[in-house]
């Protein structure tokens, strides 16, 4: 077997080198390169037939896919570019070889930081690709089936470790032959997604857009930001976001957009620095995506926003669930094109308008003490619900009519943090939240009509994962807050420790929580304390 996989290698490796340097074959299709600037910086190595250069001509990528080539060349192949040049390059790459949003959006995950179980439907992809990175780093790619070879060639040369971390696939050759013809089906360099794009890409509207989000330790936000147009491909922001708290935030940032859908900015919110990454409909209405702390990226928002002068619609609901029974309760509508008109569905009686604009209706509201557990169609005038307002939702299901607090669930679970801290890795931390629910209708817990009622106060508390758990983690792995802020130990090795191990493990995250009427509900969610990410790759 071993003796196979380095002659693969061998083959990999002469066979990349007669070919990284030549062009597409013979009537392949390829995109022209049209910058000045790519010519110049890139074709006294890539061959240029006519402005079809070799390899580049022939893929197209994510943003930061972009940035990571750039990256690469830099550091292997000694390329020389300023700031500024890198920025012009990521601005046409980006813009010429770019990916749609419909292209994107299964795979944002990645690009928006987020810990997600992936689905990959094929082995052969799992077997030759998802062993080392995400499914998502592929997926955000297209390229000709000659180009997709060269790619694997290229892992051969300069990743040789590839090969052997493999070896135990049955057939090598077969196996590869098979993931490379997958991938040219599912990931060609011409499709439909992007001929639409291109053919009419929307202008992302200046003026007021509305914010619609949800931040955990925070909870669910709301406000409003005013957008402009700064260069050609360049945005500034300012607003405020008010959470469900009542507290109220200043944010503004600057932006980039890349192939007229992927923003790209930093800012500050309350007076701390922050980096977003949304993307934008095909229509330009609306963005979707993630700002989060810097440096720290776990510590997110979840976050739509919706061009004020678009469609009639409600992005949110605050709270998004009472119990039949309440009176007197005060109920936020954020959306754009609303009115006063506010209908939240059987049971529950608007009493008062206490404010109203297009982009939010504040509501006194008393809910019937007999109205039926359940969700609720909202309505303000001619808006409704379309699921943009939070992650997860769907038409129909911003807000819910509940009749009990049955359990609490911690999320979010499996999680997993990282130590630093001593060196230059940055400390991953986790923000847990306790999610009160109710069974809904059907009684049963854990079922598809369940109710998220939503982030209640709760006790945190860290303990170990087994009782017979002989490496003590609890005392080593780091510490919560009282607000569900999981903070990891310092990068190891530490001396107290057996063996002087790191500061890793993995443990019970347990939140309690005083129900209203008497009562304790408890709840508990896994963590994985685990090595530091000391490499942030653009797409992991």
């Amino acid at each position: 077997m071993q003796r196979k996989m380095g002659s693969c290698f061998v083959v990999a490796l002469a066979f990349m080198l007669a070919t990284t340097w030549a062009g597409s074959a013979l009537g392949a299709p390829g995109i022209p390169v049209t910058s000045d600037l790519v010519l110049k910086k890139c074709t006294d190595c890539h061959k240029n037939n006519g402005g079809l250069v070799s390899r580049i001509s022939y893929l197209r990528q994510a943003p930061e896919a972009w940035e990571e080539t750039l990256w690469r060349h830099k550091r292997i192949h000694d390329l020389s570019i300023t700031k500024e040049e890198k920025e012009a390059l990521l601005l046409y790459f980006s813009d010429k070889q770019g990916l749609a949003p419909a292209e994107v959006a299964p795979y944002a995950y990645t690009l928006e930081k987020r810990d997600t179980k992936e689905k990959v439907d094929s082995q052969v992809i799992v077997d030759i690709c998802v062993r080392c990175h995400s499914y998502a780093k592929t997926a955000l790619q297209r390229r000709t089936p000659e180009e997709w070879r060269k790619l694997a060639n290229m892992h051969a040369g300069i990743l040789p470790m590839w090969l052997y971390q493999l070896q135990d696939v049955a057939d090598w050759d077969e196996t590869l032959a098979a993931a490379l013809k997958e991938l040219a089906k599912r990931f060609p360099l011409e499709t439909p997604e992007w001929k639409q794009w291109v053919s009419a890409r929307p202008k992302i509207a200046e003026g007021m857009w509305v914010v619609s989000g949800y931040q955990a330790g925070k909870g669910v936000y709301g406000g409003e930001i005013t957008l402009k147009k700064t260069g050609d491909a360049f945005y500034s922001y300012a607003g405020t976001v008010e959470f469900e708290s009542g507290e109220k935030q200043p944010i503004e940032g600057k932006a980039t957009l890349y192939g007229g859908y992927a923003w790209r900015a930093s800012g500050t919110l309350a007076g701390k620095p922050i980096r977003e990454v949304f993307h934008i409909s095909m229509d330009g209405s609306t963005f979707k995506g993630v700002r989060f702390d810097d440096p720290h990226f776990e510590l997110r928002g979840v976050e739509t926003r919706a061009f004020a002068g678009s469609y009639p619609r409600i992005l949110s609901v605050i709270p998004k669930a009472l119990k039949a029974g309440t009176k007197g309760a005060t109920v936020t509508v954020v959306g754009t094109g609303l009115s006063k008109e506010v209908s939240l569905g059987d049971g529950v009686t608007v009493k008062k308008v206490d404010s109203v604009s297009p982009t939010k209706v504040v509501v006194t509201v008393d809910v019937a003490d007999n109205a039926t557990a359940g969700f609720r169609n909202v309505k303000a005038g001619a808006a409704s619900a379309d699921g943009h307002g939070r992650p997860g939702a769907e038409a129909g299901k911003l807000f819910a009519v509940y009749t009990a607090v049955d359990y609490i669930k911690v999320v979010p679970s499996p999680a997993m943090s990282r130590t630093g801290g001593l060196g230059f890795a940055v400390k991953q931390l986790v923000q847990f939240d306790a999610i009160a629910c109710s069974k809904g209708a059907d009684g049963a817990a854990g079922t598809g009509d369940d109710i998220e009622i939503g982030r209640v106060p709760a006790a945190w508390n860290v303990v170990e994962l087994a009782s017979s758990n002989e490496d003590h983690d609890v005392e080593f792995v780091g510490k919560i807050d009282r607000n569900g802020l999981f903070t990891p130990g310092d990068e190891g090795p530490n001396p107290k420790r057996l063996m002087q191990e790191n500061n890793m493990g993995d443990v019970w995250v347990t939140a309690s929580y005083a129900a209203p009427g008497g009562g304790t509900l408890s709840a508990r969610g896994y963590l994985l304390a685990t090595i530091p990410l000391y490499i942030q790759r653009p797409v992991q």
